[in-house]
């Protein structure tokens, strides 16, 4: 799986990727979910989120920075060799500014973070979303009831 795009806001997860089952890896499929994920996706987003915050960090005077995009390139394998990041960013008088980067190198500690990421986002778009086992059968002890015969 061929993860292009992936948004998370309020409470929706938006997905763009190409799967194996797919014609081609140019065709994409598109998923919109209001359907929580896995608590281990909103970490990995906000590692991501830190990360984004490093980069602009030099714009002096913005306070809430909010990451909600990003977009994986030139794949290598399973791994995107370049990213690019969109957000909103609050300056102190309210003023705000949406921002996106241009595309950058997927290098250093940022590859385990894009790693995790796109692992957590095969997981969800292939339906594990809230729960790891929500889709696993359990045994369940089954009690044997004796009638009384009188």
């Amino acid at each position: 799986m061929y993860i292009s795009s992936a948004e998370i806001y309020e409470d929706k997860v938006k997905l763009k990727y190409s799967d194996d089952s797919l014609d081609s890896c140019n065709d994409k499929v598109s998923l919109t979910s209001e359907q929580l994920p896995r608590p281990e996706l909103y970490a990995v987003w906000g590692a991501m989120k830190k990360y984004v915050l490093g980069l602009v960090q030099p714009l002096q005077g913005f306070e809430d920075v909010s990451f909600f995009k990003i977009e994986l390139f030139n794949y290598d394998g399973d791994m995107p060799m370049q990213i690019k990041l969109h957000g909103v960013d609050t300056y102190e008088k309210g003023d705000v500014l949406e921002f996106k980067t241009p595309r950058l190198g997927v290098v250093g500690g940022v590859q385990l973070i894009v790693a995790n990421l796109i692992d957590e986002l095969t997981l969800f778009a292939r339906g594990r979303r809230a729960q790891m086992n929500l889709f696993e059968q359990t045994e369940k002890p089954v009690k044997v009831v004796e009638e009384q015969t009188s």
